[in-house]
Order: C-alpha cells, then structure tokens, then sequence
C-alpha cells in the first residue's frame, strides 16, 4: 500500500471506540519490564464495576471494541462471562491481551470462543525459550505459549491473533528475528511496544539492563521495519518517538492515541496535577521523562500553564494569521494528501502576510513563534490534550541536529511528517 493508504486503514482503527477494561489486579508471570506491577496486589476487580465500564464505554453509532485485559485477565474466573456481556451490551469486537498461560487448558479455550472472544493479543518477548522466559521471569513459559498459539491457529482459525512485543535493550537486536518467527507460524499483526520507564522496568536493578539508546540501535529498528512492507503484514508501533521511523513514517503512532493513554491509563497523576493548580507534578516528574514518550506532552502542560506565551512584538499579524486558518490541524485536513499543494499555500501565504507561524526556516525562512496557547485555570485535561494534538505536537528529523537553527526551531507538526515523512524537513549549514 501507498504511505498515504496505509495512514487511512489506520486512521479509520483508531477512530473506532476502543474501551480498555481491566478485570484483574493479579498476574502470573514475573515480567522484569512489567509498568504497572505496584498495582498486582493478588485481587480481582469487582464485577459490578467491571460490567459498568463495559456498559458505560459502549457508544451509538460507533465501531465498538472493548479490550477485556490488566494485567493477566484470564485468571479472572468470571472471564468468559465478561466476554459474553460485552457481546450482549452489543460491542462489535471483544479482544484480550494476554500472556497464554491459562490457554493450556482445551475446555477453558473452548469456553471463552463460545462466549465470542473475537481477537486475541498474545505477548511474546522473544523468539525462544531463553530469551522470553528470561525477560518473563517464568520458566516454561515460551514452550506452553508457543504450543497453545499453535493449537488455536489450527483449530480456531476464524480467531484473530496477534502479537505485541515490548521492545527493551535486551531484545531490541534479536526484533527482526521475533518477527520473522512468528511469520512463519502465520502470524501477521504485531504491536511494537516501546519500554516506558514505570513500575518494575524503572527499578534501580533493572533500568540499566532495559533501556536502549534509540539512534544506537537505529539499524535493528530499521530492518523491523522494513519488515511492514510485507504483503498482508499489519504492524503497529507504540510509545516510540517519531525519530525512530525515519523512511517508514507510516509506522508513527497516531497522535490521537494519546487520549487513550491519557484517559484511561495516566488520568489520576494528571487529574491530582490540574486539581492543585499546576503545583503538585506527577510523581514520575523529572526521574523517567528522558525515557518517556509522554515527556513532550507533560512539559508543554508544564511550560504554559495558562500563559499566553507570545514571543514577538509581530504578533498581531500572527493572531490574524491564526483566525484565518486553525494552524495546524485545519492545514493539515486541507493539504496532507498532497504535499505540493501545501508548499503552494505555505508560498501564498507567505507572501500575504510576510510571516508563517511554526514552520521551519527550511520551508521559506518563516519567523519563528511558538504556538499561542489560551489554557487558563478552567480548562480540562480534554481540552489541553485535544489542544496539543491538534497544534503543539511537533517533531523534527534526526538530522535536523545539523541545522544552524536547530536549538530555536519549533519543529513540524507530527501529521506532516507522518504524511509527507522527514525528508521535507532540510539542515541549514
């Protein structure tokens, strides 16, 4: 598929309604990458407020999915019966997460695909036992996953299966090789997950064992990649930063993601953080952000916390400039298929104005500006969110390190990268 095509199929994934509900606060593997293990306290979530977020998620008129998940969701011995209400509240698809353990048995794989478990997301970490069963921290965990993913392909193949891989520095060079393993087996959807630096992952004895510098392990990621282009291969990437996709910009995480990730699994830190009037930061401030992919989103939260941040006496041409056209996201539904006619309209309005507002100088020498930003005290953790995805998410190529603007440059708008790639973007020496 054309760039462009592949970014349609996966805007129209995104834009369905996606309810994550978690069931289970207890798991039976040992992950030494695990995120959320200060939360494994050994109890199953009520099922009252389970079958309340199942109803409750549910939308008219909308594509509907829950994810029945968190952490090692089969255990719950109510499980199926979850599927089964999430089918009877009407939602077109109910998918899992999860890591096989409990899929040894016949009878309870039987059970949950009669009660119309549609989908499911298997983790593997790695493409044998040594490498899996260590970043697990559960002997023979490879071998029964891997014979029970077998035995369903073969038995339920109606049933959706797919893969997610967290990408860590003990895997990361082995990732072309995961991949090409589970192709053979017939898998063809993976997601490609990032580690983020919370829970057992950021423990002291684990953090230098874990994360890798990205541009270090450029070439791993890069062959990984190459591997999207297979025919009928459907990759997903998640929580890496755009820098990482540089020639397969298709492969960038749709920006609105971000509500999810903010919604469902981070709304408590920022809801305290709103609710004290900016004074009170997450409690993962400072320490993760440079392992982060939500460093950008949370510093920019930070950086204007309710000031109208303008930087140049020339901003009454730039206010104009904004009321004309909503930049970015207006330009960006306007333009993103055709990547001349935006250098067209960035020309006449250059010449209309004499100024453009968060466009490199690469792209006609514009001023430079930061985004004028009007949160105050009364706005929501929605309204900032929707706010930075639509206007203050921007990234810049790698190479942009060699451009004599680099340090005051306010970078591009994610979804011009994600439509027109890096290479619009070119180092003043």
């Amino acid at each position: 598929m054309e760039n462009n095509e592949i970014l349609l199929f996966k805007e129209k994934a995104v834009k369905q309604n996606r309810v994550w509900v978690r069931i289970s606060n207890v798991c039976n593997n040992n992950c030494i990458f695990c995120l959320d293990s200060y939360s494994h306290n050994g109890t199953f979530v009520e099922e009252k407020l389970i079958k309340k977020q199942i109803k409750d998620g549910f939308k008219s008129w909308y594509e509907n999915r829950v994810i029945i998940s968190w952490w090692e969701a089969s255990i719950n011995p109510f499980f199926s019966e979850y599927i089964g209400y999430a089918k009877e509240i009407g939602y077109d698809r109910v998918q899992t997460i999860t890591n096989w353990v409990m899929f040894w048995n016949q009878e309870f794989v039987k059970k949950v695909i009669d009660a119309w478990l549609e989908e499911i997301t298997f983790s593997f970490h790695g493409h044998n036992e040594t490498l899996h069963d260590y970043l697990v921290a559960t002997p023979w965990a490879f071998k029964k996953s891997l014979s029970w993913l077998i035995h369903i392909k073969k038995n339920f193949p109606k049933i959706i299966i797919n893969i997610d891989i967290v990408v860590n520095k003990i895997n990361v060079v082995f990732l072309p090789d995961i991949i090409k393993f589970f192709l053979k087996l017939g898998v063809y959807e993976f997601d490609i997950l990032q580690i983020i630096p919370f829970g057992r992952a950021f423990f002291p004895q684990n953090k230098k064992r874990l994360f890798y510098n990205i541009k270090e392990n450029i070439a791993y990621l890069r062959e990984t990649w190459k591997l999207s282009r297979i025919s009928w291969m459907y990759m997903w990437t998640n929580r890496f930063p755009a820098e990482a996709f540089e020639w397969y910009e298709d492969l960038i995480q749709d920006p609105k993601k971000i509500k999810s990730e903010v919604m469902w699994e981070w709304r408590e830190v920022f809801d305290i953080f709103i609710s004290s009037k900016w004074k009170q930061k997450p409690q993962c401030f400072w320490d993760t952000c440079e392992y982060c992919f939500q460093k950008d989103y949370c510093h920019n939260f930070l950086k204007y916390k309710g000031i109208k941040n303008i930087k140049d006496k020339k901003s009454d041409n730039r206010l104009v400039f904004i009321k004309s056209k909503n930049f970015v996201s207006d330009i960006y539904k306007e333009f993103w298929e055709n990547k001349e006619n935006f250098i067209t309209f960035l020309k006449q309005e250059k010449e209309k104005w004499n100024i453009l507002i968060n466009i490199p100088k690469c792209l006609f020498w514009s001023w430079m500006y930061q985004t004028y930003d009007d949160m105050d005290w009364n706005y929501t953790l929605e309204d900032y969110t929707e706010k930075y995805i639509t206007n203050l998410y921007r990234k810049k190529s790698l190479s942009c390190k060699d451009c004599k603007y680099n340090n005051e440059c306010e970078w591009i708008h994610i979804n011009f990268i994600r439509a027109y790639w890096f290479s619009i973007l070119k180092a003043i020496k």
